[in-house]
C-alpha cells in the first residue's frame, strides 16, 4: 500500500480547502498521461482511505493501490512553496 507520511495528509487537507471541496469529497489519484494525478471524488466501497484531522482526504482505488504499493507520498518545500512528491519506498 502507498505509504503517505504525516506531512503529505496536512498539505492534502490543505488542497481539498483550496478546491473547496465538500463533506463526502476527498482527493483521488488518477493515472492520466503516464502521471498520477489527483482528483476530487467521492469514496467507493472498496476504496482505501487515508485521513487527517478527522476527514477523509485520499482515496485510492484497489488498482491505484495496487501499482502504488511501492511509492511514498511526501512534501518536499520549493522556492512556489510545498508540493507533493511521489517516489520509490526506501527498503528497509
Amino acid at each position: 500500500m502507498l505509504t503517505v507520511t504525516a506531512a503529505a495528509l496536512e498539505r492534502l487537507a490543505q488542497k481539498l480547502l483550496g478546491r473547496e471541496a465538500g463533506d463526502g469529497f476527498a482527493l483521488r489519484f488518477k493515472r492520466a498521461e503516464g502521471r498520477w494525478r489527483l482528483r476530487v471524488g467521492r469514496e467507493r466501497p472498496d476504496d482505501a482511505t487515508f485521513t487527517h484531522g478527522g476527514r477523509k482526504v485520499l482515496l485510492l482505488d484497489k488498482s491505484a493501490s495496487n501499482a502504488m504499493s511501492a511509492l511514498t507520498l511526501d512534501v518536499r518545500q520549493t522556492k512556489r512553496g510545498p508540493r507533493l512528491r511521489l517516489s520509490e519506498s526506501a527498503v528497509s
